[in-house]
């Protein structure tokens, strides 16, 4: 009975240690609770640039009242953060973005200066917040930076984070469950008989 038992916890530690755990990035800040850019660099043109609760004809995304308003005129704030990760490990980066339209207007993400999105006079998302993800490969440290302006108003940015994505086994990991199963069935067999 005890051998069965240790064959079915081999089995499955060796199958399921092949997945591996998944990797989180430590982003700060990230939903500007703390009602400031704490963690964040902030730079280039820095008018019309905070943090507040409920303001500018928003509400906040994720209900703990705070979110980035962005207005910068002529020019871009620069808002960046850079973070330690796992090289290899594939990352969600996700954020929630909210325009009032007015334009000119240009809103841009990046990983590691690589551009994912870039809006240009970009629509009035009428106080809905758009949630935008993308998948990118972690370096050991990476950041994450925007990159946006709007003349005559504000866009809003809220809940910005960098989560791990949980591996897809490999199917020799299901193989090695498999044979260990076998190997179960084929000892319990044998006990029974």
């Amino acid at each position: 009975m005890r051998i069965r038992h240790a064959v079915v916890v081999v089995a499955l530690v060796l199958a399921l240690g092949t997945v591996g755990p998944v990797a989180f990035a430590d982003i700060a800040n990230g939903s500007f609770q703390t009602g400031d850019f704490t963690g964040w660099t902030l730079g280039g043109n820095t008018g019309f640039t905070g943090v507040c609760s409920n303001c500018n004809g928003y509400t906040d995304e994720d209900g703990d009242g705070f979110y980035a308003f962005l207005g910068a005129v002529g020019s871009d704030t620069l808002l960046s953060q850079s973070f330690s990760d796992t090289s290899g490990q594939n990352y969600v980066f996700s954020f929630w973005y909210n325009s009032d339209g007015g334009t000119p207007n240009d809103f841009s993400a990046f990983w590691d200066g690589t551009p994912l999105l870039t809006i240009i006079d970009g629509p009035n998302t009428g106080g809905e917040w758009i949630n935008y993800t993308f998948t990118e490969a972690g370096t050991g440290s990476d950041t994450i930076q925007f990159d946006v302006r709007n003349d005559p108003g504000y866009d809003g940015l809220d809940n910005v984070s960098v989560a791990g994505v949980s591996p897809i086994p490999e199917p020799s990991s299901f193989l090695l469950l498999g044979s260990g199963l076998v190997a179960l069935g084929g000892l319990r067999r044998r006990f029974l008989n």
